[in-house]
């Protein structure tokens, strides 16, 4: 089969590998899609911590595809069924999984990050990921290429869900990339409000506008906190996601913020720059709750999942490009190019 592989020299190149066996307990599915995430770009700079020198491995986490071979025992999975893959694979014992974290396992496990994932022909997933349910069906009539954005939308879903917004408030999204922008739709289906994407590049401002943004501001030419209380009358915003991994805007985004708001820090910052300045007493006096997300879990998964079934049109405007196996090197250089938005490759194209 053909995958992409990130080799020991720390270069990404297109290779042939064979073909995948499963073995009991296991599925091997033909992949059909598979996005780019910063979480890929990551790899292939050589940057991430699951991928140390040396290693040689496929990414790609989110995967959707149709069953070759099922050896799991589940009816479910018959051959040719479409299904999508939940990536983070919980161990169920520890502390955190016993408190309903499994994106906290301290065992975790994930494809494409621990073991090899969907930019290749063929994955194969490992028994105790289908044990553990992290192999959904994905809902008839459901375009494949679409349901390949259930990952990113189950993280978003994630994100936003301690934020707990409402049709009376005013969201602040910092940063418009994928995440960001998927948490503008999402936002909007559910009714909230007031939506105002915060965002350095004209053409992702423009795109949020498209996409259903109230308001659109650019913080280099001004305060992003002063904009932010201009348009909501100096109240500040209800509730805030730091989706831009700038230190500055974890700042700016407290003081942006109105009494008793919530805020999701939900980007991650660069390994060494994770100490930043935050006014203490913006929290104490203003009562803010501010928290932080990472990955998803299953349940985050088949939410999104059913959400896509449900307004496949609202999420399709997302993929902006999609590319063949053959061609992932320039697949990733379309994701890195800040012009697009998902970028998928496909392998059966």
């Amino acid at each position: 089969m053909l995958a992409y592989e990130y080799q020991s020299d720390g270069v990404m190149r297109v290779v042939e590998r064979d073909d995948p066996r499963p073995q009991e307990g296991e599925l091997l599915i033909d992949v059909a899609a598979a996005g780019i995430c910063g979480t890929d770009l990551k790899i292939a700079r050589g940057e991430h911590r699951f991928y140390p020198p040396g290693t040689t491995r496929v990414p790609g986490h989110e995967t959707v595809g149709v069953v070759a071979e099922n050896r799991s025992g589940d009816d479910r999975f018959a051959p040719g069924t479409p299904v999508a893959v939940a990536p983070n694979i919980a161990c169920g014992h520890c502390r955190p999984c016993r408190r309903g974290l499994g994106n906290l396992c301290e065992n975790y496990e994930s494809v494409g990050l621990t073991f090899d994932g969907g930019f290749a022909s063929q994955l194969l997933i490992p028994a105790a990921a289908v044990a553990n349910g992290n192999v959904m069906v994905v809902p008839d009539g459901l375009d494949l290429s679409i349901a390949s954005l259930t990952e990113p939308i189950a993280a978003v879903v994630r994100g936003l869900r301690p934020l707990t917004v409402t049709s009376d408030d005013t969201l602040l999204i910092c940063g418009a990339g994928p995440i960001g922008l998927i948490a503008l739709l999402v936002a909007k289906h559910r009714g909230v409000g007031q939506v105002i994407v915060s965002q350095t590049s004209p053409h992702r401002r423009r795109i949020a506008k498209q996409l259903g943004a109230d308001h659109t501001i650019n913080p280099r030419e001004r305060d992003m906190s002063e904009q932010v209380m201009e348009l909501t009358d100096g109240a500040g915003a209800d509730a805030i996601m730091v989706a831009t991994p700038v230190g500055q805007v974890f700042t700016d985004a407290l003081r942006s913020a109105a009494k008793g708001a919530r805020v999701s820090f939900f980007a991650g910052l660069p390994s060494g720059k994770g100490e930043i300045p935050l006014d203490a007493n913006l929290i104490h006096y203003g009562e803010l709750i501010v928290t932080g997300s990472t990955a998803n879990t299953n349940a985050d998964n088949e939410e999104a999942l059913a959400l896509l079934a449900s307004q496949p049109d609202l999420f399709a405007p997302l993929i902006t490009a999609s590319f063949p196996l053959e061609e992932a090197d320039r697949a990733f250089e379309a994701a890195k190019g800040g012009e697009h938005l998902k970028v998928l490759i496909e392998p059966r194209r």
